[in-house]
């Protein structure tokens, strides 16, 4: 499921803040049955957009085969009918998405895939399972529904089969994540792996009646060899292909039935068609790809295109930007201000030809632009393209690239040139202004004072952009300013502005979360260090701001019921006992870390969910309790860690998630810890290793800089990426001189000067990154030209709540308060800078870096007492 898209659903209860979606007002196409109360004998439950009808004292096995039901929005409530009268006759337990609009949404373009046209399910037991299925597929044959990716399809209608779990249990992943769970033969819990291909577990039981079509689900012969997936949407996969019969590379669209449906429910199909037509109108321009063939295989329709060599702009741009390393010198950024204003022009051209041609793109966005190698461009994806003269809008788009409603015509391709040539400078332009247009002048200055960009050109943005006028009064513009170009004496009012942001979001009445932030806290619980409260109040608690009592209280009450607790020092429960005692609750504290210690430990090693947290955490409560029996199990932790790194085996607990969280750098960040508590130098020979194990998935970058590797991007970010390394990799200069390491730290050290981000917060934007470069200014922070950046890019990105300080979470969709992503991450960067401290994280105190080449390069002056952090 695209992330983008995961955040986009979380915004549809709540204006402001990413929520549940057991908020959203589907209230005016709720289907009746959703509002019925239940008959006798039976019991009602409701959970996000789902209804369940069961009956009373009737337990139904906790996993087997289940029954899935597919539908359209057209004929969705007769098919709710058949399966109601079906299950309450029968006396089965059954569930249905709520509304329509929930079955649109559940089937839309950018829907989960394997999750796609499930509309009702039935949970019979086996011995119901084969008169369940018959009779079901008897009474709708000949409905249509979408085909459900993830299941057995039973003969050629909308009834689907798949093995799973019934009843709701948890098993942690791989990366110490909780996921739904089944048993196995043996009864331990594993993954109940929901994916978009139907996948049977091989001790599964197969009733008799299943064996043939299972055995017999060929796939057919497919008339083109495909070489790689460029894209997967509910709407059906991108391919790179070879066409035998020529030798030529091809791309392949592939559009599912009933699936990926739009605002006005045309499915992917009816998309594909009308792009077809388009590009056939278009032909001869050498501006879009040329049809070469059209074909309907597996029930799934396919359009064949034209292989357009070269890269999407996005990418382009991505190697391009001089503001992705730091320092960049003037000739590099006017050089790249002139290609950026030719490629709008170029675009501009383009779509005035197109226009000629009576089509409007209705699409225009980085990702449907190909740069050539001889730099044309070409346009792609016009599966959106409206008639000129037709009046009408997209169904679809791109958020921060749609066009804003009222807006028709051609006034849509020019709201979208307009907003793309604001995103060439600024990436994170499009959704931040259509959030507040009232940025848009914050942005365009910008592009004046750093690019050097025309006033011309920047006249041409304000014409092109459809977005409404703003004539209010900005309540927080001084405060704004202020971060924009700060002050010493501007750090009480900031940091008193957001703090009153934070708690005036507080929600103590409800029990899923206290502080809104990342869509992860409806997952995780809502109560941890990363996304919950704990780590919120431990950061109002560290910059000095009074902890409301009520909000303490919330905590203590939300964790007994925390059914599912993570144990980890960032997602779970050690995190929590760590906050609470400095709180000043210590029994409360010492009954959670009990409790931590007691639950199964994640399969996982780092700091975020892992083994280094939590033995992190045992060493700081055996230092506060001076209790014996908490440091033995501390060394325990580090033994076994020890044997893991020297096995040569140590790597991130998730793919390309090298850095502070995840990587080994927590493990190393541990060790060096350990070797505060015991001045055992054995521990700093781990962390040396462990380092090296995280740093073999860095490459170079630009300007002689450092960024782990993930596909195609470089992360210089604290959670994920060289920042959070680097922050672990000071700590050990400052007790061993390493050469080799030195050199990566100075190189980590410019990486974190460049204005990269697209995001505000700690973890994954401009907060962290501030923090850093305060970190290793050499002079007051204020003084530092990386950090005045680092502040201006904060302040565009500041919004207002209840008239106070605010800032938008990941994807910039909402705002968040959380530690990682929001508002209280951002709090504790900017005590680093005003407050002249070291100590952003627990147990994270690099020391500030000093003008000195000796100290730089890792080797303690005389006299210097080696530093641990706290």
């Amino acid at each position: 499921m695209d992330l983008g898209v995961v955040y986009l659903e979380h915004c549809l209860a709540d204006p402001d803040f990413y929520d549940s979606l057991q908020g959203w007002d589907d209230s005016a196409t709720r289907f009746p049955l959703a509002g019925a109360q239940p008959p006798p004998g039976w019991a009602k439950y409701q959970e996000r957009l789902w209804v369940s009808f069961a009956p009373e004292g009737v337990l139904p096995p906790d996993q087997g085969w289940k029954v899935h039901v597919s539908a359209t929005p057209a004929n969705a409530e007769h098919v709710l009918s058949v399966v109601a009268e079906h299950c309450l006759r029968s006396g089965l337990t059954f569930k249905f998405l709520r509304s329509r609009q929930a079955l649109q949404l559940a089937n839309s373009k950018y829907a989960d895939r394997a999750a796609s046209g499930k509309f009702c399910v039935l949970y019979p037991s086996a011995d119901d399972l084969e008169r369940t299925v018959t009779a079901l597929a008897a009474a709708l044959e000949g409905q249509p529904g979408p085909y459900i990716l993830s299941d057995l399809r039973w003969q050629s209608g909308p009834v689907y089969l798949r093995y799973g779990a019934f009843r709701t249990r948890h098993c942690l992943d791989d990366s110490g994540e909780p996921v739904l769970a089944l048993a196995d033969p043996t009864g331990r819990l594993v993954p109940d792996n929901r994916t978009p291909v139907f996948r049977l577990p091989e001790w599964a039981p197969v009733p008799p009646f299943l064996a043939d079509q299972i055995a017999d689900r060929a796939e057919g012969e497919f008339p083109y060899h495909v070489r790689q997936s460029l894209h997967f949407s509910n709407a059906g996969g991108v391919y790179l292909a070879v066409d035998p019969r020529t030798g030529r590379q091809v791309v392949i669209k592939e559009a599912r039935p009933m699936a990926g449906l739009d605002e006005e429910d045309a499915d992917a199909v009816a998309r594909l068609h009308h792009e077809r037509a388009t590009l056939l109108r278009l032909g001869g321009l050498g501006l879009v790809p040329r049809v070469l063939d059209s074909f309907t295989c597996w029930e799934h329709h396919f359009l064949v295109l034209e292989h357009i060599e070269g890269e999407s702009l996005q990418r382009c741009v991505g190697e391009r930007h001089p503001l992705a390393a730091p320092e960049p010198d003037a000739q590099e950024v006017a050089e790249y201000t002139g290609w950026a204003v030719q490629v709008v022009k170029q675009l501009g051209d383009a779509l005035h030809v197109l226009h000629e041609r009576g089509v409007v793109v209705g699409d225009l966005q980085p990702s449907n632009v190909i740069v050539r190698p001889d730099g044309r461009m070409a346009l792609v994806d016009l599966e959106l393209a409206l008639p000129v003269d037709g009046g009408g809008r997209p169904a679809l788009g791109a958020p921060g690239f749609s066009a804003p409603s009222g807006c028709t015509g051609v006034e849509v391709d020019e709201h979208a040139l307009a907003v793309l040539a604001l995103w060439l400078f600024d990436p994170s332009a499009p959704v931040l202004c259509a959030r507040d247009p009232g940025k848009v002048e914050l942005f365009l200055a910008e592009l004046s004072r750093r690019f050097g960009v025309a006033e011309s050109f920047l006249a041409d943005i304000r014409r092109g952009l459809r977005h409404r006028p703003v004539h209010a009064v900005d309540p927080v513009r001084s405060v704004r300013e202020a971060l924009a170009d700060p002050t010493p004496e501007d750090w009480p009012r900031l940091r008193d502005s957001i703090a009153a942001g934070i708690l005036a979001t507080a929600t103590p009445q409800r029990d899923d979360r206290l502080f809104p932030g990342d869509v992860a806290q409806f997952r995780s619980g809502g109560l941890d260090l990363t996304h919950g409260a704990a780590g919120v109040l431990l950061s109002l608690h560290t910059a000095g701001v009074p902890v409301d009592p009520e909000h303490v209280e919330w905590l203590l009450r939300a964790v007994p019921r925390w059914e599912r607790p993570g144990t980890g020092f960032f997602n779970g429960l050690h995190g929590i006992a760590y906050v609470l005692y400095g709180l000043g609750h210590r029994e409360d504290a010492l009954s959670v870390l009990d409790r931590a210690t007691a639950t199964p430990p994640a399969p996982t090693h780092g700091l975020n969910s892992g083994a280094a947290g939590a033995g992190l955490n045992l060493l700081h409560f055996a230092t506060v309790t001076g209790d014996s029996a908490i440091l033995a199990e501390a060394m325990g932790i580090a033994d076994r860690l020890a044997e893991w790194v020297r096995s040569g085996n140590a790597a991130p607990d998730r793919p390309s998630a090298a850095g502070l969280l995840h990587g080994v750098s927590g493990v190393a960040l541990f060790f060096l810890h350990c070797h505060r508590a015991t001045a055992d130098d054995t521990f700093l020979d781990l962390a040396a290793t462990a380092l090296r194990a995280d740093l073999a998935h860095c490459v170079a970058g630009p300007r002689d800089t450092v960024n782990v590797l993930e596909g195609h991007r470089l992360l210089p970010y604290i959670g994920v990426g060289t920042a959070g390394i680097d922050l672990v990799l000071r700590q050990f200069l400052d007790l061993r001189r390493d050469d080799d390491l030195a050199v990566v730290h100075e190189r980590a050290r410019r990486t974190c000067r460049a204005e990269s981000a697209i995001f505000p917060g700690l973890f994954t934007g401009h907060a962290g990154q501030l923090a850093c470069a305060a970190l290793t200014s050499q002079g007051p922070p204020l003084a530092d030209p990386a950090v005045r950046s680092h502040l201006r890019a904060l302040s565009r990105h500041a919004q207002s709540y209840r008239d106070h300080l605010a800032f938008p979470g990941e994807q910039l969709f909402r705002l968040s308060t959380d530690l990682s992503t929001g508002a209280a991450g951002v709090l504790l960067a900017l005590r680093v800078v005003f407050e002249d401290r070291s100590d952003l994280l627990p147990f994270i105190d690099p020391g500030r870096e000093v003008n000195n080449h000796d100290r730089s390069a890792g080797a303690p002056e005389p006299g210097d007492a080696p530093g641990g952090g706290s």
